[in-house]
């Protein structure tokens, strides 16, 4: 809109421009013929800076993406979306992610919480899914130092499932170009994938990790080079199934049972009631015999 506006503001000024240099010089063609071509010159250096400054805001707003870029967009869009391959293996992921959702916002949305992960796994075999905790360790070498990461994996139909929540955050760097921001906003919330699925998307994004970093002029930290990214889900791992304490357990909640109780008046003594002084408080709290369940 501004570039419309600017070159008909100064065609109007023009315009009185040469509506005065008549009025002053009516039989001067000389200058009148001077005056229209200031004006013409006028006209035409806004006309051209209005085109410059468009051409500005068209570079601005190109993607400048090229067929590299746009197939990794596309290979990380079919590694999520899923319904390219197996009908039975696409099911099976969906109601991996159903459960992961729902156990997602039963536990708490904030990932770095401490036993996050656990209480995760917990509810997810609490589902009925052979769900487990993978603790993978590595030894530092020269490229990247040693540490250790976890993620929760699910065996379902015979297959083994990697489940990442928010896996995004693993991948986030400084100063990302607008092409590998653009694949960062394609990352679901859960992921669920093979194992050969998680391999590709680790390779795509550690090449476009690379591309990016490179073209801001950034150095690549250690930790994501690809080696170390590998590191966290394809090194080798100890699995767990033990379940935090307390979390989600099976056991009878803490409360009471509703038992029809005896009414008494105030004028009553209840210390001579040997019913509701001995057995009440007895009842509500050890309804099993057993005590209290911490």
């Amino acid at each position: 809109m501004a570039r419309n506006t600017i070159p008909t503001s100064f065609q109007r000024v023009a315009a009185a421009f040469d509506a005065d240099m008549k009025r002053v010089r009516p039989c001067d063609s000389t200058e009148y013929s001077s005056s229209t071509d200031l004006s013409d010159l006028v006209k035409s250096f806004m006309e051209k800076n209005d085109h410059r400054e468009g051409e500005g805001e068209d570079v601005e707003n190109l993607d400048w993406f090229d067929d590299s870029d746009n197939d990794k967009l596309e290979t990380l869009k079919e590694i999520f979306a899923g319904g390219e391959g197996d009908d039975d293996d696409d099911a099976c992921k969906e109601e991996i992610r159903r459960e992961a959702e729902l156990a997602w916002s039963l536990v708490g949305e904030d990932t770095s919480l401490p036993g996050f992960k656990r209480l995760f796994m917990s509810r997810l075999r609490e589902r009925g899914f052979d769900a487990g905790l993978c603790k993978s360790k590595w030894e530092k070498n020269r490229k990247f130092p040693g540490s250790e990461y976890e993620y929760i994996d699910v065996n379902f139909v015979g297959s083994r499932y990697i489940v990442e929540i928010s896996l995004v955050a693993q991948f986030e760097i400084a100063r990302p170009t607008n092409q590998y921001s653009a694949l960062l906003d394609v990352f679901p919330h859960v992921f669920v994938g093979k194992v050969e699925e998680m391999k590709q998307v680790v390779r795509v994004m550690c090449s476009a990790i690379e591309e990016s970093m490179k073209s801001m002029d950034l150095h690549i930290p250690p930790w994501r080079r690809s080696g170390y990214m590998q590191a966290k889900w394809f090194s080798s791992y100890k699995r767990t199934i033990e379940s935090s304490v307390g979390a989600f357990s099976t056991r009878r909640p803490i409360g009471f049972d509703a038992r029809v109780v005896k009414s008494y008046k105030c004028r009553d003594d209840y210390g001579s009631k040997d019913a509701f002084r001995a057995c009440q408080l007895t009842t509500g709290f050890d309804t099993d015999g057993l005590g209290m369940q911490l």
